[in-house]
């Protein structure tokens, strides 16, 4: 159904040009695109993902440097400063911009100050993009209002299209089950960054393992920058707590299956999130939620778990055996997130998303 690569008279009527910097496997904003594609080909469009770096996930993706534009729409996925919003920029490009949120260089200056570059240069690119939207979609209200600040007028909110069948077991009452007076697993998923702050987690449970010397933290995901996953664990032998901290790395989706069904709740102390796939996937798998109130966590979690106005470890920690120590109320938790958590079931967003593009990719020639 790909239109053949090359000059905007080779690329198709009904041709949607998607561009994202890289499409990787097990990465949200790539399943992102793969299911915006699969949609619009169904719907009877053309698609050609395009992008700066060819992987494995997409070999059939076409390189930036042959991207002439000509598409009926082309959508920019922003979250980091890349060649392919450059492109948009320097052709002058109509674009729909899907907005993921550009995290602050300033988590990344001490630990990796081409990191730290990159998202500097995706917020500068940012402000060029906003003359060439025609629409913005951001996947939540926090990422919407920051388009709108920068002179979008016509924002749509649409949540991450996330397909969590490989993602889900088991939800509800699986979950009230007894925990031990001095145990429990408490898990976190995501990068191993900065800005989301397992430095807080790790201090905060070591404050929890004083009444629950039993208990562990698992940390699930990849170090970005590998030095900060240096210093997590020197932070966990400092507070003589290393042994039970498992730093878990990247998994599969049956490993991580695995760990929402053996943990007994999720933490998040992170400072910046843009949406919270994580957040999602473990309270559609009845997991209690325990995260502090930081840019979209509680719009994403929304009124289903935990959320906390303070994060030092104290609080954190007494949230944390509060949960774990009182049956009825991860009871209670885990019914409300697999509830809540059905607001972004792939049969809603899916539609959420065809609804912000239609008028758009409908429109004639």
């Amino acid at each position: 159904m790909s239109p053949a690569v090359g000059v905007a008279a080779d690329v198709a009527v009904n041709a949607v040009d998607i561009l994202i910097p890289q499409m990787a496997l097990g990465d949200a904003t790539s399943n992102h695109t793969r299911l915006i594609r699969e949609m619009l080909e169904e719907k009877g469009f053309a698609v050609r993902i395009v992008v700066e770096r060819r992987t494995r996930a997409d070999s059939s993706a076409v390189p930036i440097e042959k991207w002439r534009g000509g598409a009926r729409v082309t959508l920019l996925q922003h979250s980091i400063g890349s060649e392919v919003a450059q492109a948009v920029i320097r052709h002058r490009s109509p674009i729909v911009l899907n907005y993921h949120n550009i995290t602050p260089a300033s988590y990344f200056q001490t630990w990796q100050s081409e990191l730290a570059r990159s998202v500097e240069r995706g917020r500068q690119q940012l402000v060029s993009l906003a003359p060439l939207t025609r629409r913005g979609i951001a996947d939540s209200e926090f990422n919407a209002h920051e388009l709108r600040q920068l002179g979008i007028d016509d924002v749509v909110v649409s949540p991450v299209l996330w397909q969590m069948d490989g993602r889900m077991g088991r939800a509800g009452p699986r979950r009230a089950a007894e925990i031990s007076s001095d145990g429990g697993t408490v898990l976190f998923v995501g990068r191993l960054a900065p800005n989301k702050c397992q430095h807080d987690l790790i201090a905060a449970f070591a404050v929890l393992s004083r009444f629950r010397p039993r208990s562990r933290l698992v940390l699930v995901g990849d170090a970005s920058p590998p030095h900060y996953l240096l210093s997590l664990k020197g932070l966990a032998r400092r507070l003589e707590v290393y042994g039970r901290v498992v730093f878990a790395g990247k998994v599969s989706d049956k490993e991580l299956l695995q760990w929402y069904q053996m943990a007994d709740v999720l933490a998040c102390a992170s400072e910046h999130e843009g949406f919270g796939v994580p957040l999602v996937e473990a309270m559609a798998n009845g997991l209690p939620v325990v995260a502090y109130d930081a840019a979209a966590v509680a719009e994403t979690v929304n009124g289903a778990g935990i959320v906390l106005e303070d994060k030092r470890p104290a609080t954190l920690a007494l949230a944390l055996h509060r949960v774990l120590g009182h049956q009825p109320l991860r009871h209670a938790l885990s019914d409300r997130g697999v509830k809540a958590a059905r607001r972004f079931d792939i049969s809603v967003t899916r539609q959420q998303m065809w609804i912000a593009l239609k008028d758009l990719v409908e429109a004639p020639a």
